[in-house]
């Protein structure tokens, strides 16, 4: 699905919002954790506790990336699930025999170019340059706390027309044509359970990002009580604009990403 000139729009102007936002957190927080003159207990507690927040923002930072990279792999398939789904009634349309050859080469020259844009998408569908359903993601580690051991493996196999079995598919006969029902059919079910484990994932993810934002708001509460800053929002708006930011790029950059899987990575 292609974005349109009016949503383009929107997201340069967005665009522009959050890097000035992103800016001026960057510099509020930036002054908040510079050293300051209280007592020496209070300055020793408060390094411990920003220690602690760092591995914490980390870990944050790296499972948002990985909700987002999940959610622009589920808009590719997405995309490639619409073309499967046109292919199929491409062959059911060829499925009859009553077909005159101009309409079976009709049909035949709109399957080859879902073919080729199931092909497009795969190879298109990117998130902060890697080709998330093209065989980019393999035992992609995401670490989900500050501690060892804390992490989890995620993998995406690739998805095209020769993974999916239906490179060589073809309307040119009625038995070609029932033939390529079948595979179809095979390769929505595939393609359905990519997408059962990319949601999956994402609900691992989406659970393990609000363990992190609990522990992480208690944590930079109380630093806030030992300095003039409010560390727990100003740092969770920092973290929350970054992740806006990237995924309004990645809006902007790949026009086959599907506008549902936009709408959720910009929590709407």
């Amino acid at each position: 699905m292609r974005i349109n000139d009016v949503t383009s729009m929107w997201a340069a102007r967005y665009l522009e919002f959050l890097q000035n936002r992103q800016s001026a957190l960057t510099q509020q927080i930036a002054q908040a954790t510079m050293p300051f003159n209280a007592n020496i207990s209070s300055s020793a507690i408060s390094e411990r506790l920003r220690a602690q927040m760092r591995g914490y923002e980390r870990s944050m930072y790296d499972v948002y990336n990985a909700i987002g990279m999940l959610n622009v792999a589920e808009g590719g398939l997405n995309s490639i699930t619409t073309s499967l789904q046109r292919m199929r009634e491409l062959a059911v349309q060829a499925s009859s025999s009553t077909l005159s050859e101009s309409d079976r080469s009709a049909l035949q020259k709109e399957f080859q170019q879902m073919q080729q844009q199931i092909n497009k998408t795969s190879q298109q569908t990117q998130y902060n340059n890697i080709a998330v359903i093209a065989g980019d993601v393999r035992n992609y580690q995401v670490q989900t706390g500050p501690n060892e051991g804390q992490n989890m493996s995620i993998t995406i196999g690739p998805v095209n027309t020769q993974t999916l079995g239906i490179e060589n598919l073809n309307l040119n006969s009625v038995q070609n044509s029932q033939n390529a029902i079948e595979k179809i059919d095979r390769a929505l079910e595939q393609l359905n359970s990519t997408r059962s484990y990319i949601g999956a994932t994402t609900n691992r993810l989406v659970s393990a990002a609000r363990e992190l934002s609990n522990t992480m708001t208690n944590i930079t509460s109380s630093v806030s009580t030992l300095t003039d800053t409010d560390m727990a929002r100003s740092m969770m708006d920092f973290i929350r604009t970054q992740l806006l930011t990237r995924s309004t790029t990645a809006m902007m950059s790949y026009s086959n990403l599907s506008r549902l899987a936009v709408l959720r990575i910009l929590g709407a």
